[in-house]
């Protein structure tokens, strides 16, 4: 019977393959929404930095007050400007180039990250321009 599945069997086994590896590669990172990034930023707490990683002219078009611009495709460039003994606040346009950004801190040692989801498409407070 197996023999006769086997381009049924083979598809599903790589996609729970997929699914299970960017469960495990997200699994410590956490993520919050614009509504707490809000009351978080209100709250002028200095054991947070905030990132956003969006390209300088998108964060020239708008951003949240108190983000460092510091890009994703410069981070590796730049991990010298975020401090390691802080929880890192992330985020990007929709949330999914943050994700990237927290995974690859990860990797280099980081562990208190968080991703906001949705990014600015979701962010319902000022910007600056």
């Amino acid at each position: 019977m197996i023999k006769k599945c086997w381009h049924i069997i083979i598809p599903i086994a790589i996609l729970i393959g997929f699914l299970g590896y960017k469960l495990a590669l997200n699994a410590a990172i956490d993520e919050i929404s614009t509504e707490q990034l809000a009351k978080l930023m209100n709250k002028q707490n200095e054991d947070y930095f905030f990132v956003d990683v969006r390209e300088p002219f998108e964060f020239k078009e708008g951003h949240i007050d108190g983000m460092i611009n510091i890009p994703l495709s410069t981070l590796d460039n730049n991990t010298d400007l975020i401090p390691k003994d802080h929880t890192i606040v992330l985020i990007c346009r929709s949330g999914n180039r943050s994700l990237q950004a927290a995974n690859a801190l990860k990797d280099l040692g980081y562990q208190n990250l968080v991703n906001v989801k949705g990014g600015m498409l979701s962010w319902k407070g000022e910007v600056i321009k």
